[in-house]
Protein backbone atom coordinates (compact mmCIF):
# COMPACT_ATOMS: atom_id res chain seq x y z
CA UNK A 1 0.00 0.00 0.00
CA UNK A 2 1.10 3.79 -0.99
CA UNK A 3 1.51 6.15 2.03
CA UNK A 4 -2.05 8.04 1.16
CA UNK A 5 -3.21 4.64 1.20
CA UNK A 6 -2.46 3.97 4.64
CA UNK A 7 -3.22 7.72 5.52
CA UNK A 8 -6.33 7.42 4.12
CA UNK A 9 -6.88 3.53 5.86
CA UNK A 10 -6.09 5.06 9.31
CA UNK A 11 -8.35 8.13 9.08
CA UNK A 12 -10.92 5.62 7.92
CA UNK A 13 -10.50 3.22 10.93
CA UNK A 14 -10.58 6.31 13.16
CA UNK A 15 -13.83 7.73 12.09
CA UNK A 16 -15.90 4.57 11.47
CA UNK A 17 -14.36 2.69 14.19
CA UNK A 18 -15.19 5.59 16.99
CA UNK A 19 -18.69 5.74 15.59
CA UNK A 20 -19.10 2.08 15.50
CA UNK A 21 -17.44 1.86 19.00
CA UNK A 22 -18.59 4.72 20.78
CA UNK A 23 -21.51 3.13 22.61
CA UNK A 24 -19.31 0.34 23.87
CA UNK A 25 -15.92 2.22 24.90
CA UNK A 26 -18.43 4.96 26.42
CA UNK A 27 -17.01 8.01 24.45
CA UNK A 28 -19.28 10.97 25.02
CA UNK A 29 -17.96 13.04 21.96
CA UNK A 30 -20.87 13.50 19.20
CA UNK A 31 -20.36 11.42 16.32
CA UNK A 32 -20.12 14.89 13.99
CA UNK A 33 -16.55 15.09 15.87
CA UNK A 34 -15.29 12.29 14.28
CA UNK A 35 -15.74 13.42 10.87
CA UNK A 36 -14.93 17.09 11.31
CA UNK A 37 -11.37 15.15 13.13
CA UNK A 38 -11.45 13.14 9.89
CA UNK A 39 -11.54 15.73 7.43
CA UNK A 40 -9.07 18.09 9.14
CA UNK A 41 -6.70 15.25 9.19
CA UNK A 42 -7.01 14.66 5.66
CA UNK A 43 -6.02 17.68 5.11
CA UNK A 44 -3.19 18.07 7.30
CA UNK A 45 -1.82 14.79 5.74
CA UNK A 46 -1.81 16.31 2.29
CA UNK A 47 -4.06 13.18 1.41
CA UNK A 48 -6.36 16.23 -0.18
CA UNK A 49 -5.06 19.78 -0.62
CA UNK A 50 -8.04 22.47 1.11
CA UNK A 51 -9.39 23.18 -2.55
CA UNK A 52 -9.71 19.62 -3.21
CA UNK A 53 -11.15 19.04 0.27
CA UNK A 54 -13.96 22.22 -0.43
CA UNK A 55 -14.86 21.14 -4.04
CA UNK A 56 -15.40 17.68 -2.70
CA UNK A 57 -18.28 18.96 -0.44
CA UNK A 58 -21.74 18.49 -1.88
CA UNK A 59 -23.30 21.93 -1.72
CA UNK A 60 -26.45 21.30 -3.07
CA UNK A 61 -26.98 18.14 -0.79
CA UNK A 62 -25.73 20.14 2.41
CA UNK A 63 -28.42 23.09 1.24
CA UNK A 64 -31.07 20.47 0.98
CA UNK A 65 -30.42 19.16 4.65
CA UNK A 66 -30.27 22.44 5.68
CA UNK A 67 -34.13 24.14 4.22
CA UNK A 68 -35.50 20.56 5.46
CA UNK A 69 -34.13 21.20 9.09
CA UNK A 70 -35.69 24.46 8.86
CA UNK A 71 -39.18 22.87 7.85
CA UNK A 72 -38.74 20.39 10.09
CA UNK A 73 -38.04 22.90 13.31
CA UNK A 74 -41.13 25.07 12.90
CA UNK A 75 -43.21 22.69 12.25
CA UNK A 76 -42.14 21.87 15.91
CA UNK A 77 -41.97 24.77 17.54
CA UNK A 78 -45.23 25.61 15.72
CA UNK A 79 -46.84 23.13 18.45
CA UNK A 80 -48.60 20.88 15.22
CA UNK A 81 -46.05 18.00 16.51
CA UNK A 82 -47.53 18.15 20.07
CA UNK A 83 -50.81 17.83 18.44
CA UNK A 84 -50.16 15.20 16.35
CA UNK A 85 -49.21 13.33 19.11
CA UNK A 86 -52.33 14.20 21.26
CA UNK A 87 -54.24 13.32 18.60
CA UNK A 88 -52.48 9.49 18.60
CA UNK A 89 -53.36 9.43 21.88
CA UNK A 90 -57.00 10.04 21.74
CA UNK A 91 -57.67 8.05 18.53
CA UNK A 92 -55.74 4.78 19.79
CA UNK A 93 -53.99 3.19 22.30
CA UNK A 94 -51.66 0.50 22.74
CA UNK A 95 -50.47 -1.07 19.75
CA UNK A 96 -53.20 0.94 17.35
CA UNK A 97 -51.68 4.14 18.27
CA UNK A 98 -48.22 2.68 17.18
CA UNK A 99 -49.37 1.32 13.90
CA UNK A 100 -50.85 4.96 13.32
CA UNK A 101 -47.50 6.62 14.71
CA UNK A 102 -45.24 4.31 12.30
CA UNK A 103 -47.97 5.05 8.78
CA UNK A 104 -48.25 8.84 9.59
CA UNK A 105 -44.01 9.04 9.86
CA UNK A 106 -43.63 6.70 6.85
CA UNK A 107 -45.72 8.87 4.60
CA UNK A 108 -44.06 12.26 5.84
CA UNK A 109 -40.16 10.68 5.24
CA UNK A 110 -41.29 10.09 1.58
CA UNK A 111 -41.18 13.85 1.68
CA UNK A 112 -39.50 15.54 4.29
CA UNK A 113 -35.96 13.63 4.47
CA UNK A 114 -35.56 11.21 7.36
CA UNK A 115 -33.15 12.71 9.46
CA UNK A 116 -34.65 15.41 10.40
CA UNK A 117 -38.34 13.31 10.73
CA UNK A 118 -36.02 11.01 13.39
CA UNK A 119 -35.10 14.30 15.49
CA UNK A 120 -38.70 15.30 15.64
CA UNK A 121 -40.33 11.93 15.71
CA UNK A 122 -38.56 10.71 19.07
CA UNK A 123 -40.54 12.56 21.47
CA UNK A 124 -43.62 11.90 20.41
CA UNK A 125 -42.54 8.25 20.12
CA UNK A 126 -41.86 8.74 23.83
CA UNK A 127 -44.66 10.58 24.63
CA UNK A 128 -47.19 7.79 23.04
CA UNK A 129 -44.94 4.45 24.87
CA UNK A 130 -45.42 6.81 28.20
CA UNK A 131 -49.59 6.72 27.52
CA UNK A 132 -49.71 2.64 26.43
CA UNK A 133 -47.52 1.80 29.67
CA UNK A 134 -44.87 0.21 27.83
CA UNK A 135 -41.03 0.71 27.70
CA UNK A 136 -39.99 3.04 24.48
CA UNK A 137 -38.45 0.23 22.83
CA UNK A 138 -41.21 -0.41 20.34
CA UNK A 139 -42.53 2.78 19.47
CA UNK A 140 -38.40 4.08 18.88
CA UNK A 141 -37.64 0.88 16.32
CA UNK A 142 -41.32 1.60 14.58
CA UNK A 143 -39.97 4.97 14.04
CA UNK A 144 -36.71 3.24 12.84
CA UNK A 145 -38.26 1.12 10.55
CA UNK A 146 -40.93 3.99 9.48
CA UNK A 147 -38.37 6.66 8.68
CA UNK A 148 -36.06 4.16 6.34
CA UNK A 149 -39.01 2.09 5.22
CA UNK A 150 -41.11 5.37 3.82
CA UNK A 151 -38.11 7.16 2.83
CA UNK A 152 -37.00 4.32 0.41
CA UNK A 153 -38.98 5.66 -2.92
CA UNK A 154 -38.11 9.46 -3.09
CA UNK A 155 -34.96 11.22 -3.53
CA UNK A 156 -35.86 13.47 -0.81
CA UNK A 157 -36.65 10.42 1.87
CA UNK A 158 -33.12 10.14 2.65
CA UNK A 159 -29.59 11.97 2.30
CA UNK A 160 -28.42 8.69 0.33
CA UNK A 161 -31.03 9.54 -2.26
CA UNK A 162 -30.67 12.57 -2.94
CA UNK A 163 -26.72 11.31 -3.24
CA UNK A 164 -27.87 9.01 -5.98
CA UNK A 165 -30.39 11.39 -7.39
CA UNK A 166 -27.34 14.32 -7.73
CA UNK A 167 -24.78 12.43 -8.58
CA UNK A 168 -25.93 9.72 -11.01
CA UNK A 169 -27.10 12.37 -13.49
CA UNK A 170 -30.90 11.21 -14.02
CA UNK A 171 -33.15 13.65 -15.10
CA UNK A 172 -36.39 13.90 -13.43
CA UNK A 173 -35.22 11.37 -10.45
CA UNK A 174 -38.24 11.82 -8.09
CA UNK A 175 -40.62 10.38 -11.35
CA UNK A 176 -37.92 8.12 -11.93
CA UNK A 177 -37.37 6.49 -8.67
CA UNK A 178 -41.06 6.42 -7.39
CA UNK A 179 -42.01 4.90 -10.61
CA UNK A 180 -39.20 1.87 -9.57
CA UNK A 181 -39.33 1.52 -5.89
CA UNK A 182 -43.52 2.58 -4.76
CA UNK A 183 -44.69 -0.87 -4.89
CA UNK A 184 -41.66 -2.50 -2.99
CA UNK A 185 -42.07 0.30 -0.24
CA UNK A 186 -45.76 -0.14 0.59
CA UNK A 187 -44.91 -4.14 0.87
CA UNK A 188 -42.26 -3.20 2.89
CA UNK A 189 -43.88 -1.13 5.16
CA UNK A 190 -46.51 -3.97 5.55
CA UNK A 191 -43.90 -6.42 6.45
CA UNK A 192 -42.14 -3.96 9.37
CA UNK A 193 -45.68 -3.64 10.78
CA UNK A 194 -45.38 -7.57 11.06
CA UNK A 195 -42.21 -7.73 12.69
CA UNK A 196 -43.25 -4.58 14.88
CA UNK A 197 -46.25 -6.21 15.95
CA UNK A 198 -43.89 -8.74 17.51
CA UNK A 199 -41.88 -6.45 19.23
CA UNK A 200 -44.76 -4.79 20.39
CA UNK A 201 -46.09 -8.00 22.62
CA UNK A 202 -42.36 -9.02 24.26
CA UNK A 203 -42.00 -5.02 25.04
CA UNK A 204 -41.85 -4.59 29.13
CA UNK A 205 -43.84 -2.17 31.25
CA UNK A 206 -43.18 1.53 31.01
CA UNK A 207 -40.16 2.25 33.39
CA UNK A 208 -40.40 5.90 33.00
CA UNK A 209 -43.16 8.64 32.79
CA UNK A 210 -44.13 10.03 29.63
CA UNK A 211 -42.45 12.91 28.37
CA UNK A 212 -44.66 16.07 28.17
CA UNK A 213 -44.71 17.63 24.31
CA UNK A 214 -44.88 20.97 23.15
CA UNK A 215 -48.76 22.02 22.32
CA UNK A 216 -48.68 25.63 22.10
CA UNK A 217 -50.32 26.75 19.47
CA UNK A 218 -48.34 29.95 16.93
CA UNK A 219 -50.90 29.79 14.68
CA UNK A 220 -48.58 32.35 12.10
CA UNK A 221 -45.33 29.59 12.59
CA UNK A 222 -47.88 26.86 11.25
CA UNK A 223 -49.08 28.59 8.63
CA UNK A 224 -46.43 29.42 7.54
CA UNK A 225 -44.55 25.79 7.81
CA UNK A 226 -47.53 24.26 6.41
CA UNK A 227 -46.59 26.57 3.51
CA UNK A 228 -43.06 26.26 3.37
CA UNK A 229 -43.80 21.98 2.87
CA UNK A 230 -46.69 22.69 -0.20
CA UNK A 231 -43.80 24.46 -1.98
CA UNK A 232 -41.34 22.16 -1.32
CA UNK A 233 -43.30 19.29 -1.84
CA UNK A 234 -45.41 20.43 -5.06
CA UNK A 235 -42.48 22.24 -6.34
CA UNK A 236 -40.43 18.75 -6.39
CA UNK A 237 -43.02 17.26 -8.62
CA UNK A 238 -43.64 20.27 -11.26
CA UNK A 239 -39.46 20.38 -11.29
CA UNK A 240 -39.31 16.75 -12.22
CA UNK A 241 -42.12 16.89 -14.58
CA UNK A 242 -39.89 19.63 -16.17
CA UNK A 243 -36.93 17.89 -16.38
CA UNK A 244 -38.97 14.67 -17.65
CA UNK A 245 -40.44 16.41 -20.74
CA UNK A 246 -36.88 17.50 -21.52
CA UNK A 247 -37.04 21.53 -19.97
CA UNK A 248 -34.36 22.64 -17.65
CA UNK A 249 -35.99 25.25 -15.02
CA UNK A 250 -34.30 27.22 -13.17
CA UNK A 251 -34.31 25.69 -9.70
CA UNK A 252 -33.18 22.18 -9.09
CA UNK A 253 -34.18 20.02 -6.29
CA UNK A 254 -32.04 22.04 -3.63
CA UNK A 255 -33.18 25.55 -4.71
CA UNK A 256 -36.35 24.06 -4.28
CA UNK A 257 -36.28 23.08 -0.65
CA UNK A 258 -33.76 26.78 0.11
CA UNK A 259 -37.03 28.09 -1.81
CA UNK A 260 -39.60 26.41 1.21
CA UNK A 261 -36.88 27.36 4.03
CA UNK A 262 -36.91 30.85 2.50
CA UNK A 263 -40.49 31.23 2.83
CA UNK A 264 -40.64 29.49 6.95
CA UNK A 265 -37.83 32.13 8.04
CA UNK A 266 -38.61 35.38 6.10
CA UNK A 267 -42.67 34.91 7.64
CA UNK A 268 -42.35 32.81 10.58
CA UNK A 269 -41.33 35.31 12.68
CA UNK A 270 -38.87 33.32 14.55
CA UNK A 271 -35.70 33.38 12.38
CA UNK A 272 -33.03 32.79 15.14
CA UNK A 273 -35.04 30.30 17.61
CA UNK A 274 -35.44 28.31 14.24
CA UNK A 275 -32.20 28.62 13.05
CA UNK A 276 -30.49 27.61 16.66
CA UNK A 277 -32.86 24.68 16.32
CA UNK A 278 -31.13 23.25 13.31
CA UNK A 279 -28.82 20.34 13.94
CA UNK A 280 -25.90 21.88 12.43
CA UNK A 281 -23.84 19.00 13.73
CA UNK A 282 -25.36 16.48 10.89
CA UNK A 283 -24.67 19.26 8.99
CA UNK A 284 -21.08 19.12 9.73
CA UNK A 285 -20.83 15.29 9.52
CA UNK A 286 -21.93 15.32 6.14
CA UNK A 287 -19.37 17.94 4.95
CA UNK A 288 -16.52 15.98 6.77
CA UNK A 289 -17.80 12.50 5.22
CA UNK A 290 -17.87 14.30 1.58
CA UNK A 291 -13.80 15.18 2.45
CA UNK A 292 -13.43 11.98 4.00
CA UNK A 293 -14.75 9.49 1.35
CA UNK A 294 -13.04 11.93 -1.49
CA UNK A 295 -9.55 11.08 0.60
CA UNK A 296 -10.61 7.41 0.41
CA UNK A 297 -11.36 7.20 -3.71
CA UNK A 298 -7.90 10.16 -4.23
CA UNK A 299 -5.91 7.83 -2.08
CA UNK A 300 -6.43 4.76 -4.26
CA UNK A 301 -7.88 2.94 -1.08
CA UNK A 302 -11.37 2.84 -2.33
CA UNK A 303 -10.10 0.67 -5.37
CA UNK A 304 -7.91 -1.25 -3.89
CA UNK A 305 -11.07 -2.27 -1.48
CA UNK A 306 -12.69 -2.70 -4.83
CA UNK A 307 -10.75 -5.10 -5.61
CA UNK A 308 -11.86 -7.63 -3.07
CA UNK A 309 -15.65 -7.47 -4.58
CA UNK A 310 -16.88 -8.65 -7.81
CA UNK A 311 -17.31 -4.92 -9.69
CA UNK A 312 -20.76 -4.48 -11.17
CA UNK A 313 -21.55 -3.80 -14.32
CA UNK A 314 -24.48 -2.38 -16.60
CA UNK A 315 -24.98 -5.71 -18.28
CA UNK A 316 -24.00 -7.77 -14.89
CA UNK A 317 -26.41 -8.77 -11.65
CA UNK A 318 -27.97 -6.13 -10.05
CA UNK A 319 -27.02 -8.11 -6.83
CA UNK A 320 -23.80 -6.90 -7.00
CA UNK A 321 -25.42 -3.38 -5.96
CA UNK A 322 -27.88 -4.64 -3.42
CA UNK A 323 -26.10 -6.54 -1.59
CA UNK A 324 -22.60 -4.76 -1.51
CA UNK A 325 -25.26 -1.72 -0.36
CA UNK A 326 -26.36 -3.59 2.71
CA UNK A 327 -23.45 -5.25 4.10
CA UNK A 328 -20.93 -2.39 3.84
CA UNK A 329 -23.56 0.20 5.15
CA UNK A 330 -23.19 -1.61 8.37
CA UNK A 331 -19.77 -0.97 8.42
CA UNK A 332 -19.64 2.75 6.83
CA UNK A 333 -23.29 3.79 7.59
CA UNK A 334 -25.42 3.92 4.03
CA UNK A 335 -24.52 7.50 3.52
CA UNK A 336 -20.35 7.21 3.08
CA UNK A 337 -20.73 3.41 1.38
CA UNK A 338 -22.98 5.57 -1.21
CA UNK A 339 -20.46 7.94 -1.63
CA UNK A 340 -17.30 5.87 -1.93
CA UNK A 341 -19.73 3.07 -4.08
CA UNK A 342 -21.02 5.95 -6.93
CA UNK A 343 -17.88 6.53 -8.37
CA UNK A 344 -17.32 3.02 -8.98
CA UNK A 345 -20.51 2.37 -10.85
CA UNK A 346 -19.69 4.90 -12.95
CA UNK A 347 -16.54 4.23 -13.59
CA UNK A 348 -18.01 1.07 -14.61
CA UNK A 349 -19.95 2.77 -16.91
CA UNK A 350 -23.40 3.53 -15.27
CA UNK A 351 -25.09 6.38 -16.79
CA UNK A 352 -27.64 8.58 -16.34
CA UNK A 353 -29.77 5.97 -17.77
CA UNK A 354 -29.44 3.41 -15.78
CA UNK A 355 -32.35 3.69 -13.39
CA UNK A 356 -32.46 0.51 -12.14
CA UNK A 357 -29.84 0.22 -11.06
CA UNK A 358 -29.52 3.68 -9.41
CA UNK A 359 -32.56 2.42 -8.16
CA UNK A 360 -30.96 -0.99 -6.70
CA UNK A 361 -28.55 1.09 -5.36
CA UNK A 362 -30.84 4.02 -3.43
CA UNK A 363 -33.17 1.37 -2.09
CA UNK A 364 -30.15 -1.42 -0.86
CA UNK A 365 -28.60 1.61 0.96
CA UNK A 366 -31.82 2.70 2.69
CA UNK A 367 -33.04 -0.72 3.48
CA UNK A 368 -30.08 -1.49 5.21
CA UNK A 369 -30.89 0.73 7.85
CA UNK A 370 -33.40 -1.62 9.07
CA UNK A 371 -30.72 -3.92 9.80
CA UNK A 372 -28.51 -2.77 12.22
CA UNK A 373 -28.53 0.70 14.43
CA UNK A 374 -25.10 0.96 11.99
CA UNK A 375 -27.02 0.79 9.24
CA UNK A 376 -28.47 4.15 8.91
CA UNK A 377 -27.44 7.44 10.04
CA UNK A 378 -31.17 8.19 11.07
CA UNK A 379 -31.14 5.13 13.45
CA UNK A 380 -28.18 6.68 15.48
CA UNK A 381 -30.26 10.02 15.82
CA UNK A 382 -32.92 8.50 17.29
CA UNK A 383 -30.62 6.43 20.13
CA UNK A 384 -28.74 10.13 20.57
CA UNK A 385 -32.19 12.01 21.23
CA UNK A 386 -34.10 9.63 23.81
CA UNK A 387 -30.35 10.11 25.26
CA UNK A 388 -31.13 13.79 25.27
CA UNK A 389 -34.53 13.57 26.68
CA UNK A 390 -33.81 10.51 29.02
CA UNK A 391 -30.36 10.34 29.38
CA UNK A 392 -30.54 6.60 28.28
CA UNK A 393 -31.26 4.73 25.15
CA UNK A 394 -33.57 1.81 25.57
CA UNK A 395 -32.01 0.41 21.83
CA UNK A 396 -28.83 -1.11 21.80
CA UNK A 397 -27.21 -2.99 18.94
CA UNK A 398 -28.18 -6.45 19.12
CA UNK A 399 -31.76 -5.92 20.24
CA UNK A 400 -32.03 -3.85 17.55
CA UNK A 401 -30.83 -6.54 15.46
CA UNK A 402 -33.15 -9.32 16.51
CA UNK A 403 -36.10 -7.51 14.89
CA UNK A 404 -34.10 -5.94 11.85
CA UNK A 405 -32.10 -8.87 10.82
CA UNK A 406 -35.33 -10.81 9.66
CA UNK A 407 -37.19 -7.75 8.52
CA UNK A 408 -34.24 -6.75 6.03
CA UNK A 409 -34.13 -10.62 4.75
CA UNK A 410 -37.82 -9.72 3.33
CA UNK A 411 -37.13 -6.64 2.22
CA UNK A 412 -34.08 -7.80 0.29
CA UNK A 413 -36.63 -10.75 -1.51
CA UNK A 414 -38.87 -8.19 -2.30
CA UNK A 415 -37.08 -5.41 -3.65
CA UNK A 416 -35.76 -8.63 -6.05
CA UNK A 417 -39.35 -9.20 -6.77
CA UNK A 418 -40.31 -5.58 -7.81
CA UNK A 419 -36.66 -4.53 -9.72
CA UNK A 420 -35.14 -8.27 -10.58
CA UNK A 421 -38.38 -10.12 -12.15
CA UNK A 422 -40.66 -7.65 -12.97
CA UNK A 423 -40.88 -4.78 -15.52
CA UNK A 424 -41.56 -1.41 -13.75
CA UNK A 425 -44.48 -0.86 -16.43
CA UNK A 426 -47.19 -1.65 -13.48
CA UNK A 427 -44.95 0.71 -11.22
CA UNK A 428 -45.08 3.40 -13.96
CA UNK A 429 -48.67 3.07 -14.50
CA UNK A 430 -49.75 3.18 -10.59
CA UNK A 431 -47.25 6.10 -10.50
CA UNK A 432 -48.51 8.35 -13.03
CA UNK A 433 -52.16 7.55 -11.80
CA UNK A 434 -51.53 9.26 -8.92
CA UNK A 435 -48.66 11.78 -9.38
CA UNK A 436 -48.70 12.14 -13.24
CA UNK A 437 -49.96 15.52 -15.13
CA UNK A 438 -53.41 13.79 -15.80
CA UNK A 439 -53.57 12.79 -12.21
CA UNK A 440 -56.27 13.23 -9.50
CA UNK A 441 -53.53 15.26 -7.69
CA UNK A 442 -52.84 17.44 -10.45
CA UNK A 443 -55.93 18.56 -11.49
CA UNK A 444 -56.72 19.27 -7.88
CA UNK A 445 -53.29 21.28 -8.49
CA UNK A 446 -54.46 23.00 -11.62
CA UNK A 447 -57.60 24.09 -9.91
CA UNK A 448 -56.28 25.83 -6.77
CA UNK A 449 -53.53 27.24 -8.73
CA UNK A 450 -56.42 29.00 -11.25
CA UNK A 451 -58.22 29.97 -8.50
CA UNK A 452 -55.71 31.91 -6.77
CA UNK A 453 -54.96 33.33 -9.85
Amino acid sequence: MSIPEIESLGIFIFVFGGVAFRNVLRLKQPIWLFFLIGALATVALGVLTPQQAYQSIDLQVIVFLFSMFIIASALKMSGLLGEVGALISKRSSGWPSLVLFFLIFSVASAFLMNDPLAIIGTPVGLYLSGIAGVEAFPFLLALAFAVTTGSEMTPMGNPQNLLVAVESGMRAPMIEMTQWLLLPTVVNAALALAVLRVAYKRSRPAGDPAIELLTAKDKRLRRVAIAGVAVTVIGLFVVNWLQLLGYNPPLDISGVALLGSAIVLGLGGKERELLYDVDWGVLVMFAGLFVVTQGMWNSGLVRAIAGIIPPPTPNGSLALIMLPSIVLSQIISNVPMVALYMPLMREAGFGPTSYRAWATLAAGSTLAGNLTLMGAASNLIIVQEEEKHRGKSSMDFWRFAVYGLPLTALNCLVLYAFLFLRDKDLNRRLVYRIIGPRSVISRITSASALSIS
